[in-house]
């Protein structure tokens, strides 16, 4: 019988997936989520929910599903610097109501494109000023297509007059930089995925009561329909709560920081192709570059 199995494990060891290959798959996975936050983030103006209610279904849903695994996780938190653990909660409120801010003037693309193209500038940045990392000439010149990305979208957006859309790109620009704080945070802790998530939902969820019982923001609880919640649910909370934490969580384990903002930078392809059909945005030249700059720089980001 020893003989039949050591073959049959030796093949499945071969067969394996690397530690590299499994980080890239869970990031895949996890860039179809957030093209499905931005547009849900986007659609919050048209919808009987305010940002308050969605932070609060999106924290208690991996809050409560997660609850289980909360003394293990305690246990995993005492060994953590408070330093690296106060980064973790920049990617719950701050991030979500700077980014539901910046949506309502902001279009769709550019949500998806900011927010998932720009981190990578600012987690170099952050190990620059932070670590003392620093980067090749190669990834620096990749880091600047990506900015460039981002600026040929906002200069050739121009249907719109005012400085609506500037300001917007401003709240935008702020969650992307608190997102790779938060990035920063999970390298540096060493936590397990499910701790992020745990820490994260947990903190996130009282604060966001807090800011509702104390009047800060608008809440509608309990004056819309479940049917209205439930796509906040689905995407919000199952999805981003939890899917997409653990998901990024582990692939930053396996692929680093940097690597894995980075790679999520491809997403806004597919946030500007699903804003066409959801909203019936234009998907202008200036859109067209800007995230085909967004992904070459990807591209040679991650070129060896």
């Amino acid at each position: 019988m020893e003989k039949v199995i050591q073959p049959i494990l030796a093949r499945s060891r071969r067969h394996a997936l690397s530690p590299n290959a499994k980080g890239y798959l869970v990031m895949a996975v996890v860039l179809l989520i957030w093209s499905g936050f931005a547009l849900s983030v986007r659609a919050v103006g048209s919808s009987a929910l305010t940002m308050a209610d969605i932070a609060l279904i999106r924290f208690i849903v991996p809050m409560v599903l997660l609850t289980p695994m909360l003394p293990a996780c305690l246990k995993e938190l005492k060994t953590v610097r408070l330093g690296n653990a106060c980064l973790i909660p920049l990617g719950g409120v701050p991030f979500l109501f700077l980014a539901s801010i910046g949506a309502e003037t902001a279009p769709t693309a550019y949500v998806g494109t900011i927010l998932a193209g720009t981190p990578p500038f600012f987690v170099a940045l952050l190990g620059f000023v932070f670590c003392r990392q620093l980067f090749s000439r190669k990834q620096i010149g990749a880091l600047a297509l990506l900015l460039s990305g981002i600026a040929t979208m906002v200069l050739g957006r121009s249907i719109y007059t005012g400085l609506d859309v500037p300001v917007g790109v401003f709240y935008l620009l702020a969650a992307a930089m608190l997102w790779g704080g938060y990035t920063m945070g999970i390298k540096r802790s060493g936590l397990s995925p499910i701790s992020v998530a745990v820490l994260l939902s947990y903190i996130s969820f009282f604060v966001t009561l807090g800011l509702v019982i104390f009047d800060a923001v608008p809440s509608n609880f309990g004056d819309f329909s479940w049917q209205e919640a439930m796509p906040y649910v689905v995407v919000q909370g199952l999805g981003v709560g939890v899917l997409s934490t653990i998901g990024f969580s582990y692939a930053v384990s396996q692929l680093g920081s940097a690597k894995a903002s980075t790679i999520g930078s491809i997403s806004p392809c597919l946030t500007a192709l699903l804003a066409v059909v959801i909203f019936n945005e234009p998907l202008t030249v200036a859109i067209v570059c800007g995230v085909a700059l967004t992904v070459l720089g990807v591209v040679l980001f991650n070129r060896r």
